[in-house]
């Protein structure tokens, strides 16, 4: 059996976490070895750079977050990625580089050919498939300072959260370019119910074990 590659990405508040969970109950039912992992922090390193990078402690430069964010894909996908494929588990990402065209290119207004260059370095290996849940900013934005606030997170992991929503129109315009430009990428509307979102997903999956296990 051939595993697979699959990333879920979308602007905060889009229900990421609670469709990866799901997902993970899904393919547990099926017998599947899989692992789940995120960006940034599925490495120790990348734990260390997920703190720098997402705390509103720290206030670094837009040219600093995506150097940070790129160096933690090298690292999750030489160190994590890969070496799990390689054993036979499928691997589910929270997150992939779609999210830093979004977020860092789109939002922070950074000159795209920056990333162009240091996605050469950083990827050795694409998702498979990479499903974008696409939501109205306002909402996602509310869903996500109201998470963190429930769990009081919002000073710990709340930086892009205390941005306005110019800023989530912009990163959403990125999720849907990155859709447009990049291969094996699917847009879901993530307005619906959890349970008719994880049907979209969970059929899109379905045919991609199909393909793959041909």
């Amino acid at each position: 059996m051939k595993p697979f590659y699959a990333a879920i990405d979308g602007i905060d508040g889009c229900g990421k976490t609670t469709q990866i969970k799901m997902l993970s109950d899904y393919l547990e039912r099926l017998n599947i070895p899989f692992y789940v992992t995120k960006e940034p922090g599925g490495t120790d390193i990348g734990g260390i750079l997920r703190k720098i990078l997402i705390s509103k402690a720290y206030h670094v430069e837009p040219e600093t977050e995506l150097l940070l964010y790129s160096a933690d894909r090298l690292e999750h996908q030489r160190k994590v990625i890969i070496p799990n494929m390689k054993n036979g588990y499928s691997v589910i990402s929270d997150r992939f580089i779609s999210s830093t065209y979004a977020y860092q290119v789109f939002g922070r207004g950074l000159d795209q050919s920056l990333l162009d260059f240091l996605r050469n370095i950083s990827v050795s290996i694409y998702p498979d498939v990479t499903i974008i849940i696409d939501i109205e900013p306002a909402v996602a934005l509310e869903r996500a300072k109201n998470r963190l606030k429930k769990h009081g997170m919002m000073e710990k992991e709340g930086k892009f959260e205390s941005l306005n929503i110019d800023f989530y129109a912009k990163v959403r315009d990125g999720f849907l370019w990155y859709a447009n430009n990049f291969k094996n990428v699917v847009v879901l509307d993530g307005n619906k119910s959890i349970e008719s979102l994880f049907g979209d997903i969970k059929n899109r999956i379905n045919e991609f074990l199909n393909d793959i296990w041909v």
